[in-house]
């Protein structure tokens, strides 16, 4: 029996390719874990194309050879290759040479509270926002061991709401997930327990929320977990364009909406 099983966050590179099309303005970028990688190179250079050509070309191997394991008592990965891989990707770019505003949302792991990173170096930001517990060791910023934002915020619409967006335009990638197991590895239940979490957070989130737009990739597949195989790209790019399809004309009904309360 298929399982719907969400695309990880590059699915978001075909969400930003069907706004592209439509004409859909993005005046403001949040984002968490994969969503703070591909939100912060969007706000860098308010396109789609470099991202998805590297996503496309990038194989199994490549990626392996970004793992760098770390003493187990403490994480599975280290995360210092991958820092150095989202360095070269956005030109070790700093916040104040995006053209769009950002927001990198990270969790203090000390404090258990959600944190905002609006000013620095991206790669450090990112590197913190995408440290899945248990799986990467926890960054060090600013006196501060920070670990995935999507623990607290995985789909940040309040963030956006509070940047001053009118209309938050929001990509799930929590919700609509399910997961069969045949005998599930250590990482497997860690990912797993980790949805589930974020899951119920986000449908408090977005409850609070007016004006949004929810938009919810999903992905036909029959075995494991897609939490790792961002490898197979297409799949998760398309599933993201045909789930932003679908939405396009409530989003310009409710952009046409708010344009007439606000001007007439």
């Amino acid at each position: 029996m298929n399982q719907i099983k969400r695309p990880k966050g590059i699915a978001h590179i075909g969400v930003l390719k069907v706004l592209e099309k439509n004409n859909i303005p993005i005046d403001y970028i949040a984002g968490a874990s994969a969503g703070a990688l591909i939100g912060s190179y969007y706000a860098l250079n308010t396109e789609t194309d470099g991202m998805e050509k590297i996503a496309l070309k990038t194989t199994k191997r490549e990626l392996l050879t970004l793992i760098d394991p770390s003493n187990p008592k403490r994480a599975l990965i280290k995360g210092n290759k991958i820092k150095n891989f989202i360095k070269n990707l956005l030109n070790d770019r700093d916040f104040k040479d995006v053209k769009i505003p950002l927001t990198v949302v990270v969790t203090d792991l000390e404090k258990g509270r959600e944190l905002h990173i609006k000013k620095g170096n991206l790669a450090d930001a990112i590197r913190a926002s995408i440290g899945i517990p248990g799986i990467f060791y926890p960054a060090r910023l600013d006196d501060k061991w920070l670990v995935d934002g999507g623990l607290i915020n995985a789909t940040p619409v309040d963030v956006i709401r509070e940047m001053g967006a009118d209309l938050v335009i929001a990509v799930d990638l929590t919700m609509s997930s399910e997961a069969r197991f045949k005998d599930p590895t250590i990482v497997e239940t860690l990912l797993r327990s980790f949805d589930i979490i974020r899951t119920e957070l986000t449908k408090m989130k977005i409850q609070s929320v007016r004006d949004l737009v929810l938009i919810q990739p999903t992905i036909h597949n029959k075995d494991g977990i897609d939490s790792l195989r961002f490898y197979e790209a297409k799949r998760f790019i398309k599933a993201g364009e045909e789930a932003t399809e679908k939405v396009i004309p409530e989003i310009k009904k409710k952009l046409e909406s708010i344009s007439h309360n606000m001007f007439g």
